[in-house]
């Protein structure tokens, strides 16, 4: 049973082609079933009478929630709301592919998605934890496993400018993956509900969030849930953007040319935040050649969850953003996303290079 809100979104979005052009996952496999309109056709055969089956809750997985029919939907409709439904409903009528009950099961376990023990993200990130701080860090399964290098980075950064900051000891999870694969559920808001008053404890004036997806789910989705931060929650890019602007960090000029920089689409489409990560790039005395589909129109390659349950369909979606940056005449790719690196990363093509923004923040100001 859908809710009201979604219902009407499939009876919208059913026959429907306006967004087919725009999904990174349908453009690169060329299934019908990949594409917005398709996912709420079945949904819609469902609601008359036809059984939900293991093959329907498959295509509902393959998205990557990245909010491109939604933007450009003329009329106001959000796909996205019917299939986090959908996926909630494949749990509950038990018919969760194999592959992904794994993950979910790990999720729900472990702390992660990724299978690695419970222990094994306080480790990553014991060098920066503590009790108390004016500033937490907050770094997310997929940077503290996939992507050390970039949370030292941000670290170096922090400690530059003088900031009293740290990661929470035991890291809670913020929910975001697990909304991601479930859906808004209560067992979702329970993750939120709990870090919020972790953060609360902690006594933080400003909580900077590494992964995107994390910032947008505690920006947007903690308050509908009851669990609303009550300090300031900024993104790592806005952070560091301030702390330049400020005088607090003084990067010096980087002698880079044929960059390019991919806008993640949680950063751009979900929190309109596009304009931090070009200052940064402006302060470090880079030129941008901009991607055709840059800002809120930008291209997804794909999220951690996809690349963790289809990596053949991320690893799709990475070559067509990889397509964009041959276009534009680039040969570097910048992320400001520990799941875009990780993904794009993957998928490297021969001539061209993929670096991370605050990688290259921390070596302009000598780190």
């Amino acid at each position: 049973m859908l809710s009201e809100k979604a219902h009407n979104t499939v009876k919208a979005c059913r026959y429907c082609w306006m967004c087919r052009h725009l999904c990174p996952i349908g453009l690169k496999t060329g299934c019908e079933s990949n594409t917005p309109r398709a996912k709420g056709l079945l949904l819609d055969f469902v609601e008359g009478g036809k059984s939900y089956s293991l093959e329907m809750a498959e295509d509902m997985f393959a998205c990557c929630l990245c909010g491109a029919c939604a933007s450009g939907c003329e009329t106001g409709f959000d796909p996205r709301i019917f299939i986090r439904e959908a996926r909630t409903k494949a749990i509950v009528e038990d018919v969760v592919p194999a592959n992904l009950q794994v993950m979910i099961d790990s999720l729900l376990a472990n702390g992660n998605m990724f299978g690695f023990p419970a222990s094994a993200k306080a480790a990553s990130l014991a060098g920066y934890a503590k009790d108390k701080a004016e500033v937490i860090l907050y770094v997310g399964e997929t940077a503290a496993f996939f992507t050390p290098q970039i949370v030292e980075a941000v670290a170096k950064l922090l400690k530059e400018a003088g900031d009293d900051f740290a990661v929470l000891k035991d890291e809670p999870q913020s929910g975001a993956e697990l909304g991601d694969l479930i859906g808004y559920v209560e067992e979702t808001a329970d993750r939120g509900r709990e870090l919020a008053d972790r953060i609360a404890k902690s006594d933080a004036k400003t909580v900077v969030v590494l992964d995107p997806n994390c910032a947008k789910v505690i920006k947007q989705e903690y308050p509908q849930w009851g669990c609303e931060v009550k300090a300031q929650v900024v993104t790592a890019t806005s952070y560091l953007a301030q702390l330049v602007a400020g005088g607090k960090l003084k990067p010096s000029k980087l002698d880079l040319t044929g960059v390019t920089y991919h806008d993640s689409d949680r950063l751009a489409r979900d929190l309109d935040e596009t304009e931090p990560a070009r200052t940064l790039f402006s302060a470090m005395g880079i030129s941008v050649k901009e991607m055709f589909l840059n800002k809120q129109t930008t291209r997804s390659c794909g999220d951690a969850a996809l690349k963790a349950h289809s990596p053949k369909i991320a690893a799709l979606t990475a070559e067509g953003r990889w397509e964009d940056v041959e276009h534009c005449g680039a040969k570097i790719l910048v992320t400001a996303c520990p799941a875009c690196y990780t993904i794009l990363g993957e998928n490297v093509p021969k001539g061209y290079q993929l670096k991370d923004l605050f990688v290259l923040l921390a070596e302009s100001c000598g780190l």
